[in-house]
């Protein structure tokens, strides 16, 4: 009752006001208007706000995989991503992740990857465990190994290989801590081109162990859908005998990345890579191309080397809401992408040459799982090499 007597008070005395202040005043004629404009700009409180609810947090996310390319043919599977913290707006959002896939050439992948910030963001945590058993092919060493496939030596892959990753932030968006990778595979080499010979370090697998560090900068506006910002990386590992390696080599990556936001939902996002090796590297571990977050499309491998060096350029934006796709499936879900990167391959990093770089461009689709955090499955079409295929992952390329 005291909360209506409030409420109509203003309707009673706002009238009065103004019918002294007209008398006063040679804009007498606005009182009606005045008097309507404060009527309306100050309604009577309901007695209850009948607000929209608030979707519920997303939790999981289950997507079917089914694709096709050169590498592998028909491919099918699923992805799953379980969302730890889809309340939490304040810190950055924490997954767990698993994925298996299985190809027309009997190649099967299964990967389990958690991503943790922990203690509001002052700890990340990241870790990757993978099985593969994966039919591929040799194409040789060197940017110029751009023979066709019926020239490769075929061989086949199996074994697991894990990594974890532990950073503290000592300084804003300032990062630094330590990194393991072991990775064991047995390599069973089907050809008889003379390209994969007993002079290639790894051509029957092994054991490698790598202990290292990472350094990051982080200046980003966010983790998945980046629009503004810089990240800055810098890693170093070491394989060696003493923690059980079976090859002793150096490995060394350098990577920036600077967004910048155009328009009301777009951005443009810059990216150079330098990755180098040394020492005694097994072929499966030199610097390459994988073709799904670098020159995307490319046959994973095609290109190795000691040394990569590869360069992105890329926008992307997500679609308004209106027609079909205020739709609920669609609603603040779809986005786009157009790419264009360049890379190269080289034993020496004097031998990298302006003429060395091969171009790879494309346009992709994006579909958030998660609204909230932008976390996209995206599907890319890369022209490079003179062919064109898909790829298809979770998360932006860069």
């Amino acid at each position: 009752m005291i909360r209506t007597r409030i409420a109509i008070l203003p309707r009673i005395l706002i009238p009065k006001v103004l019918r002294v202040l007209s008398a006063l005043h040679p804009l007498r004629a606005w009182h009606p208007l005045l008097t309507l404009a404060a009527c309306v700009s100050i309604p009577a409180l309901p007695a209850r706000i009948h607000a929209q609810p608030a979707p519920d947090p997303q939790h999981w996310a289950l997507v079917p995989i089914l694709i096709s390319n050169a590498e592998t043919g028909v491919q099918a599977g699923a992805l799953v991503i379980r969302f730890l913290n889809p309340e939490d707006t304040a810190n950055k959002p924490s997954t767990v992740g698993f994925a298996a896939r299985v190809s027309q050439k009997a190649q099967v992948e299964v990967n389990l990857f958690p991503e943790w910030y922990l203690r509001n963001d002052l700890y990340h945590v990241t870790a990757d465990l993978n099985y593969i058993r994966w039919p591929a092919d040799f194409y040789g060493l060197g940017n110029g190994s751009d023979i066709p496939k019926d020239s490769a030596d075929p061989y086949l892959a199996q074994g697991m290989n894990a990594d974890v990753t532990v950073e503290r932030e000592w300084f804003r968006n300032f990062s630094a801590g330590p990194q393991a990778l072991v990775n064991y595979e047995d390599i069973d080499p089907r050809g008889s081109r003379g390209i994969l010979t007993d002079t290639v370090a790894g051509r029957l697998g092994g054991f490698t162990s790598n202990l290292g560090a990472v350094i990051t900068y982080d200046g980003r506006d966010a983790v998945y859908w980046t629009r503004r910002g810089a990240y800055l990386r810098a890693k170093a590992a070491w394989a060696r005998g003493a923690w059980g390696s079976d090859f002793a080599y150096d490995s060394y990556c350098l990577q920036a990345k600077r967004f910048f936001p155009l328009f009301s939902t777009g951005a443009l996002g810059l990216s150079a890579q330098l990755q180098m090796e040394n020492g005694d590297v097994p072929f499966r571990e030199l610097s390459t191309a994988d073709g799904d977050h670098g020159m995307r499309g490319l046959v994973r491998g095609k290109y190795r080397d000691r040394h990569l060096l590869l360069l992105q350029g890329e926008y992307k934006s997500y679609l308004p809401d209106y027609g079909w796709l205020s739709h609920p499936w669609f609603r603040n879900r779809l986005g786009y992408a157009v790419f264009a990167e360049a890379g190269q391959v080289a034993h020496e990093t004097g031998d990298f040459a302006w003429d060395g770089f091969r171009p790879d461009f494309g346009f992709g689709l994006r579909y958030a799982m998660n609204p909230a955090n932008r976390m996209n499955i995206r599907v890319d079409i890369g022209f490079v090499d003179g062919s064109v295929a898909p790829a298809i992952n979770i998360k932006e390329a860069f």
